[in-house]
């Protein structure tokens, strides 16, 4: 009983061998990314975090501002202009929703002040 031939086997690749040189740059062409600047992240944090706190919805507007104008001075060096524009989204609607909150806590104040 002869086999047949087996096909040669390619050879195993080993799992600790480190990749060719030149290839931890990404692939050719794509430019790198620009870091977002830390009034960006700050802006959208802010935004976020004001669900609980009231003064946090003006900090995320006035830091996205911020954020959006430097983003646009030196675009090749400063990122995250859309970090900055959803805290400054997030943030004002917090905002409103506070302003709309206390708006409602006042007329129920006068309300129960005038019943008396």
């Amino acid at each position: 009983m002869n086999q047949p031939p087996q096909p040669p086997q390619p050879p195993r690749h080993n799992p600790f061998e480190p990749p060719p040189v030149g290839s931890y740059g990404g692939p050719p062409g794509v430019a790198p990314t620009i870091p977002a600047s830390s009034e960006a992240v700050a802006a959208l944090v802010c935004g976020i975090l004001a669900w609980s706190c009231f003064p946090l919805g003006i900090v995320a507007i006035w830091l996205g501002v911020r954020a959006r104008r430097a983003a646009r001075a030196n675009p090749e060096r400063v990122g995250g202009d859309n970090l900055a524009l959803g805290g400054m989204i997030v943030g004002g609607i917090f905002l409103g929703l506070w302003l709309l909150y206390f708006g409602v806590l006042a007329v129920m104040i006068l309300i129960g002040v005038v019943k008396r």
